[in-house]
């Protein structure tokens, strides 16, 4: 058999994808396929004797992961460099029971912010990475590692580099290129493509000093999504604050008091509430210790109360109410589309009246981002949504996605994919006829309506004959490239329509089928 030759992308992928698991620098993994072999529900490299797997002095270079990629030579690399450093980490998940959900973990990630891209591992258990810019201490990085992996729910995952020693080996990702069942999740659980896989993993690296921090503050659990709403929660408060004129002390001790619970609860720590709120009162003209006097005396009187009378009544949503951040409105479609932000949890995107219905959009989250909110008043409701539209976005629709788009390619169906007529005679048939000397296809109006407008499962089904007729004339220049007229037909007058030809792309030409070769006798 020849050697495979790598295509370009090929080998563009196989040196991004060294540079991104850069680790260990004199020696690699590797295995024989041919000894694989399932042990109960586990699948291992080496076979009854234990041969199959091997440590390899040499670095893992471009090239191997060239035939990696080709699916030629597994390829195997160890995260930790020999002096200590690493830049990528992986929490290793070993599920081989089929109760794992890949889709469920990525989405998790995606929904609470996590730089994390997760991989389906060699036995169809899970490879969660996390990927420095720089190199840092193997302590630091299996710290955060760790703590994330609590976050995650898999606590008891092996995490690579271990905090101390050389540890093992990770076997790579995409072992045979786009073909491996060994590839990069998406929320939902799709699959992404090497190409996807090296563009996620690339926007998701952090510095040293981020990934230092997400594992000082996962340890105590200050990166909940809940926490991240009270510190946004906190800031908008302070900026309220900021802006104010009157009433500036009193609102600093009643707003230090409202967030001394989330204190008391451990979702956001002392100090940071101090100093947002201080400064908040400086920039509102307090002078400094002022300011500092009512946000601890109001943080005090909270934190002395321990969780007793009131604490359920103040206004936090505590994340049971959505919280919208954006609106996109999409144009171009027959209705409104809104493509709303739903902070912690993505995206999602819904016919306007059913984002104004609170009811209703609770319920769409609920099955499309697997979250269930409380319902807000209506008048909330429309506060909530008001706030987000003054800053609305605006998008256009993709152009084969609106209703212009739809109807020309519907109406070309009609003119060139059923049965032509041979003569102006045939239209009474029901057939268009196609007048190629004069650039026009005539047809009765009525059998456009009931092809379009009468049959189940159609997109016009249901429109009325003067919306239909308002469409057409949009298409081109009316009187120019469509036309209204009457003519005899089996001796009876009757209303025709012509469109012009040009208009269109034309009919679908298939290939006919070929004939049988001959049979010998």
């Amino acid at each position: 058999m020849s050697a495979h030759s790598p295509t370009a992308f090929e080998a563009s992928s196989a040196h991004r994808l060294c540079e991104l698991f850069l680790g260990a620098e004199t020696r690699h993994g590797t295995y024989d396929p041919a000894r694989l072999r399932l042990v109960g529900s586990k699948m291992e490299m080496k076979d009854a004797t234990g041969e199959g797997p091997r440590d390899v002095k040499e670095p893992p270079t471009p090239q191997l992961w060239e035939q990696h990629l080709a699916g030629a030579r597994p390829l195997g690399v160890s995260p930790l460099r020999e002096d200590g450093m690493s830049r990528v980490g992986v929490v290793d998940i070993d599920r081989y029971d089929g109760g794992f959900d890949h889709g469920e973990l990525a989405g998790k990630i995606r929904r609470e912010g996590l730089p994390l891209v997760l991989t389906r591992s060699k036995s169809g258990g899970g490879h969660v990475w996390l990927f420095a810019s720089d190199w840092m201490p193997q302590a630091t990085m299996n710290a955060a590692l760790v703590a994330l992996a609590g976050r995650l729910g898999h606590a008891d995952a092996e995490t690579y580099p271990p905090d101390t020693g050389l540890g093992n080996w990770m076997n790579m990702p995409y072992l045979g290129g786009d073909r491996s069942d060994r590839y990069g999740v998406k929320p939902g659980g799709l699959g992404m493509s090497v190409a996807e896989f090296l563009e996620a993993a690339e926007k998701a690296r952090m510095s040293p000093d981020q990934i230092e921090a997400l594992a000082a503050s996962q340890a105590a659990g200050v990166g909940t999504a809940t926490s991240r709403r009270v510190l946004r929660k906190l800031t908008e408060r302070a900026a309220e604050i900021a802006a104010m004129i009157d009433g500036r002390k009193r609102t600093l001790h009643d707003t230090a008091f409202l967030f001394g619970k989330y204190v008391l609860k451990g979702r956001i720590d002392k100090d940071t509430v101090i100093g947002r709120l201080v400064a908040a009162g400086v920039k509102a003209g307090l002078e400094h210790r002022i300011a500092e006097s009512q946000v601890r005396n109001g943080l005090e009187a909270r934190l002395g109360k321990r969780g007793g009378d009131g604490d359920d009544d103040d206004d936090d949503d505590d994340g049971r109410y959505a919280e919208i951040e954006r609106i996109v409105i999409i144009t171009g479609h027959d209705e409104p589309l809104w493509r709303v932000t739903v902070a912690d949890y993505g995206d999602i995107t819904l016919p306007s009246r059913e984002v104004w219905k609170n009811e209703l959009f609770n319920l769409r989250c609920a099955e499309r981002l697997r979250v269930a909110f409380k319902r807000l008043s209506v008048n909330e409701w429309a506060d909530r949504l008001n706030g987000a539209l003054k800053l609305a976005e605006f998008e256009a629709a993709p152009k084969d996605e609106t209703p212009e788009y739809v109807f020309r390619m519907a109406l070309q169906d009609f003119c060139f994919d059923r049965h032509r007529a041979e003569s102006m005679e045939e239209i009474v048939l029901g057939k268009p006829y196609r007048d190629e000397d004069n650039d026009r296809i005539w047809f009765r109006f009525g059998d456009l309506y009931r092809q379009l407008c009468e049959q189940p499962g159609s997109p016009f089904r249901g429109w009325s004959r003067n919306r239909l007729g308002g469409m057409m004339k949009a298409i081109g220049r009316d009187g120019v490239d469509v036309f209204t007229t009457t003519t005899k037909l089996k001796k009876k007058t009757t209303e025709v329509r012509w469109v012009r030809m040009s208009l269109f792309d034309g009919p679908t030409e298939l290939p006919l089928p070929r004939p049988p070769a001959p049979q010998p006798i």
